[in-house]
């Protein structure tokens, strides 16, 4: 089993990806502690995990908040002692055209989305360097490598994920911390709640612009040179890779899963 033995914090762990990426973690033998800001969403997937033998602690947490990050990495630290993974997988999304902005609803996703990510390092990677090995796997996207209209807020969120990832990437490693590694996995557009949801991309951007929403996907695939939406678990089996010994030597990298999006 690549993960066995291994502990692993898994934000946005709700739903979606980061459930994917739970369950695959599962799978391969680690213990995962489950954070999000739904605890019934936690409680379900806590649940599949332990159905598989695994340890799975529900940790209600919103990353955007100093306090609650402090809090679960106490919590996660008292339980569990170490940390050897960790994978920053929330966000949000919230489309607008740039003048009709809120400016409250922009600052969340910057909240969300990048400042989460430098709570949820800063507050872990000292206990990974108690043990020189670990591993931090950032969540970004295609949209912090290729235009996204309407988007803006989410847009720069995530070009701020990747250059937070090499960055730190680079830090840790000049630091004395080659045992490890911080990378970032670049979905395109994936078949999750956020996609397909009642306030998700297809519903937003329908509402935007007048089209429907077999309008909108037929457009998001055409971007595409596989012409599809991917699904969850082909990002899990990214960050599951990333996550393991096979990637010891592979830091500061951002891989786009994207059907060929991003050259296309």
């Amino acid at each position: 089993m690549k993960l066995e033995k291994k502990i692993a914090v898994i934000t946005g762990a709700g739903r979606g990806i980061g459930q994917s990426i739970a369950h695959a973690f599962a799978d391969e033998g680690a213990d995962l502690i489950l954070a999000a800001r739904t605890r019934q969403q936690l409680d379900r997937v806590a649940a599949e995990i332990k159905a598989k033998k695994r340890k799975a602690q529900a940790v209600t947490c919103d990353v955007s908040s100093p306090t609650e990050v402090e809090k679960l990495a106490a919590e996660v630290k008292e339980k569990f002692g170490r940390v050897d993974i960790l994978v920053n997988n929330a966000g949000i999304s919230k489309r607008s055209k740039l003048s009709d902005y809120d400016d409250d609803k922009w600052l969340e996703v910057i909240r969300v989305n990048l400042f989460g990510v430098y709570l949820c390092s800063k507050a872990f990677l000292p206990v990974m360097q108690q043990t020189g090995e670990g591993r931090i796997i950032n969540v970004a996207s295609t949209a912090g490598k290729t235009p996204v209209p309407f988007n803006t807020a989410y847009s720069a969120s995530k070009h701020g994920v990747l250059g937070f990832t090499k960055s730190l990437a680079s830090e840790v490693a000049i630091s004395g911390y080659p045992g490890i590694t911080v990378n970032a996995v670049c979905p395109f557009f994936v078949d999750t709640e956020m996609f397909r949801g009642p306030r998700g991309y297809l519903a937003q951007m329908s509402e935007m612009t007048g089209l429907s929403e077999k309008e909108v996907q037929d457009k998001v695939v055409g971007r595409s040179l596989q012409r599809r939406v991917l699904e969850p678990d082909e990002v899990a089996a990214m960050a599951l890779y990333l996550a393991s010994d096979d990637a010891r030597g592979v830091t500061g990298q951002a891989f786009n899963i994207c059907g060929g999006r991003v050259f296309h």
